[in-house]
């Protein structure tokens, strides 16, 4: 047992080094990079699971107004807005926390403390919760 953790500690204590010479070194960058990510993966659901959910409920009324039919129909949107509008913004809403966990990572580092790390770029409506 002493020799496994003795060899996992020579291990780490090779290839920690090696990590951290290559890490960019510049105080200033490195912590507006890291509130960048913390922020944007604690915002960036939030935001996207707004964006999802109603995106997702337009989807899904309009979905299923058009398998009804009349995608301009009054009593088909009402049907479609009670019924596939529902799944639609549950589905949104689930994939816009994880869409928004996701950019708060991706941009978090690359671009932060900008629109795309929040999950909050161009319009409202125009975000798709589904582009995986």
């Amino acid at each position: 047992m002493k020799k496994n953790l003795f060899l996992l500690l020579l291990v780490v204590s090779f290839l920690f080094p090696m990590t951290t010479i290559q890490a960019k070194a510049d105080g200033e960058n490195v912590l507006k990079q890291t509130t960048g990510v913390v922020l944007g993966v604690g915002i960036g659901p939030v935001v996207g699971a707004t964006r999802g959910f109603v995106k997702g409920w337009l989807w899904g009324t309009d979905a299923t107004a058009e398998a009804l039919g009349n995608k301009d129909g009054v009593p088909h949107r009402v049907i479609g807005f009670a019924t596939g509008g529902v799944l639609g913004a549950a589905a949104g809403g689930v994939s816009g926390v994880l869409m928004g966990a996701y950019d708060g990572l991706k941009y978090g580092w690359d671009k932060p403390w900008s629109a795309e790390n929040f999950s909050w770029a161009g319009k409202f409506t125009d975000y798709d919760p589904f582009k995986w």
